[in-house]
């Protein structure tokens, strides 16, 4: 049972946790060092059936304005953020991944800009990836606007949004077809109900790519197609009136893909030890021929990038 607030925070920040105990410590301490901190923050067990991250959750020591809910069913990372977020009476709302760290500067210069920018839905800084992938995402606004997000996502999921973008949209979609895609199709939708998203040109938030990570799921060739035929049918509206654009954006991602799969060694020796992992860097019609011949392109990882394709072609 949650414990009732008695004080009027400015962010209501939700934290799902879903076997990811070992991380949440650096988490929470990220939190404890906010500049701000008008903030009160429910961390939410979403049913781990990971014993030692039941150990770890019981064992936080919690400040005042923190507190620990175990669901009893899995509500998945959209229900959890539906259920927690609607119970917020705050100006603004936050999920944060238990596996993330935040930049001291974090929430005080986001709510900042959207204290200042009152058109703006949400704001999110620059991603400093860490993890199995490491480097700096560095965000625009344009990027973070349409036609370019009906290409790809390229805004950050975890990001101070207002309360009443999030009612207003009716909360995250929870059909499990969009796991790991939840927050593409939550971003289409906010644009398409005429909000601007904001970008803070910072490195503020420190994202850990993990290899069974939700987005990392997502990005499987299945998986993507199945999600991805479900967002542009759910918001076929907004791509038929930017098809052109649409159209003309995927022929240049994928030849940039393929330019850079055929130039970056270091890319090449990495995607070579999983095949599935080609399809963001090869057309398709590769992907076949590379999955049939696994045991044999395997002994050429070591080829100049033009060899490689070539024995494959050859094959």
């Amino acid at each position: 049972m949650m414990k009732k607030i008695n004080k009027e925070y400015t962010v209501g920040i939700v934290m799902p946790c879903y076997n990811l105990g070992e991380y949440i410590n650096e988490a929470l301490d990220s939190l404890s060092k906010q500049t701000f901190q008008d903030f009160h923050v429910i961390i939410v067990d979403d049913v781990s059936n990971d014993m030692n991250t039941v150990k770890i959750l019981k064992q936080l020591s919690l400040p005042e304005n923190a507190e620990l809910v175990f669901e009893k069913k899995n509500l998945g990372l959209s229900g959890v953020r539906n259920k927690y977020m609607h119970k917020f009476k705050t100006k603004y709302v936050f999920s944060f991944d238990p596996d993330d760290i935040l930049d001291p500067l974090f929430l005080e210069k986001s709510v900042a800009y959207l204290e200042s920018h009152p058109d703006k839905a949400a704001v999110a800084p620059w991603l400093d990836r860490f993890g199995i992938e490491t480097g700096v995402s560095k965000l625009s606004e344009e990027l973070a606007s349409l036609p370019s997000m009906l290409i790809n996502n390229h805004y950050l999921g975890s990001c101070v949004l207002r309360k009443e973008v999030f009612e207003q949209i009716g909360g995250y979609d929870t059909n499990r077809i969009v796991y790991g895609a939840e927050d593409y199709d939550f971003w289409l939708s906010v644009l398409e109900n005429g909000w601007s998203l904001g970008v803070i040109p910072e490195p503020l938030f420190k994202y850990r790519r993990l290899e069974n990570s939700s987005s990392s799921q997502s990005a499987r060739p299945e998986r993507a197609i199945e999600w991805r035929k479900y967002i542009v049918k759910k918001h076929s509206d907004l791509y038929k009136k930017y098809l052109l654009d649409v159209v003309l954006g995927y022929e240049k991602r994928a030849g940039e893909a393929h330019t850079g799969y055929l130039e970056t060694y270091n890319q090449l020796t990495l995607i070579s030890k999983d095949y599935e992992a080609l399809h963001t860097y090869v057309e398709d019609d590769l992907v076949p021929r590379l999955k049939k011949y696994e045991a044999f392109f395997r002994k050429f990882r070591f080829l100049k990038p033009s060899l490689y394709i070539a024995k494959i072609r050859q094959k």
